[in-house]
């Protein structure tokens, strides 16, 4: 998947009446990610539906720090879930695919 795969789907959120709720695995809110895909970030963070974000606690996108610093000022139920020791693409690979699907799987039964 792409860095900028997370942003751009968050940012239609609002716009499909049928989506419910929002998973963004790896979401990069890093400065960089920030000044590059800071319009695509803007709508998942006012979107008052419910959001899950996951990402490795050694992502190369972003820090720990920036992730919970952007989600202070997100609107709606916000939720995340940190993977110890795992970096963004690391996450993302067959490795994690079932913690993933059952974070996804879990969050969604509360929607």
């Amino acid at each position: 998947m792409q860095p900028a795969g997370a942003p751009i789907a968050g940012s239609a959120v609002d716009k499909v009446e049928k989506v419910v709720a929002y998973v963004g695995l790896g979401y990069p809110f890093g400065r960089l990610a920030s000044i590059l895909l800071g319009r695509h970030q803007k709508p998942i963070l006012e979107s008052n539906k419910p959001k899950l974000f996951v990402m490795g606690t050694r992502d190369g996108f972003t820090t720990v720090k920036q992730l919970e610093n952007k989600l202070k000022s997100a609107a709606g139920r916000v939720e995340t879930h940190l993977v110890p020791g795992v970096g963004h693409f690391e996450m993302e690979g067959p490795d994690h695919d079932d913690q993933m699907a059952t974070l996804i799987v879990d969050f969604s039964k509360t929607v």
